[in-house]
């Protein structure tokens, strides 16, 4: 059952997401395990914190900024390995945390979090996999995301969709055409990003309906990720220069993307 996460496609994987497997650094200046932040108030209190760590303007600010690195760092590699590793890979909450490494010039400058998982469960898809892959959206989505963002988004306060476009900007460029993919992969992977855009239900993402619908478009008669977002997640407000994603952007005025 655990043989996938011995595998170099597992270990590359979480090495690209910037997953640490094992326990956190003992040096971090802070860990959180992904449990507590269902504690609204251990929550808020990371929060509050985080805000001054990054130097964010306000709460808003911070949530969004931290939305995105959850996309980053556990959602993008859960399903990475689901469409292209036939794995339905589950991280413990409270063995999985967000840790903030001692800053030193050869470790880097950033301050966002990193991901120490030592709780993680890995099992083969089955060939008729549909019922599984269900199973792992309702999983991810549903019984262990949604909460956060829900609690994220009350913290904050933001709204829910600029926490769900968020998580989208991380998971659709994975989903783009690659021409190395043969004719069998591509079409499971297409697959796979119109069940989770398009066809899952609002249920598996414990939502009323589909969170990711709105942010896709059709590219010929199969839906793709959009390439402009709708929300504006705040970037500009930490870095004071705009994504090339913003809404904001006045297309006409360059000097906005220098």
């Amino acid at each position: 059952m655990e043989v996938y996460l011995n595998t170099e496609a597992w270990k590359q994987t979480a090495a690209k997401h910037c997953i640490r497997l094992g326990d956190p650094p003992a040096n971090s200046v802070r860990t959180i395990a992904l449990s507590e932040l269902h504690d609204e108030a251990a929550y808020r209190d990371y929060i509050v914190w985080l805000q001054a760590y990054i130097g964010a303007p306000d709460l808003a600010v911070a949530a969004s900024m931290l939305a995105k690195r959850l996309g980053y760092l556990w959602i993008a590699p859960l399903v990475t390995a689901l469409t292209f590793h036939q794995q339905h890979v589950s991280f413990s909450l409270p063995g999985s945390f967000l840790y903030h490494p001692a800053l030193t010039e050869d470790e880097g400058t950033t301050r966002f979090p990193f991901l120490a998982a030592a709780g993680v469960r890995a099992e083969a898809l089955p060939m008729h996999r549909t019922e599984r892959r269900t199973e792992a959206v309702e999983e991810l989505f549903a019984r262990q995301l949604t909460p956060l963002l829900k609690t994220l988004a009350a913290i904050a306060p933001l709204s829910m969709s600029i926490l769900w476009e968020n998580i989208m900007v991380r998971i659709g460029p994975l989903y783009q055409p690659n021409a190395d993919h043969a004719e069998a992969e591509r079409r499971q992977v297409q697959a796979d990003f119109t069940y989770l855009t398009q066809e899952a239900p609002g249920a598996l993402f414990d939502q009323r309906r589909n969170p990711f619908t709105r942010f896709t478009t059709l590219e010929g008669e199969v839906p793709a990720a959009k390439t402009e977002r709708i929300t504006c997640c705040f970037y500009y407000r930490m870095s004071e220069e705009y994504c090339k994603k913003c809404p904001k952007i006045d297309g006409e005025n360059k000097s906005q993307l220098q």
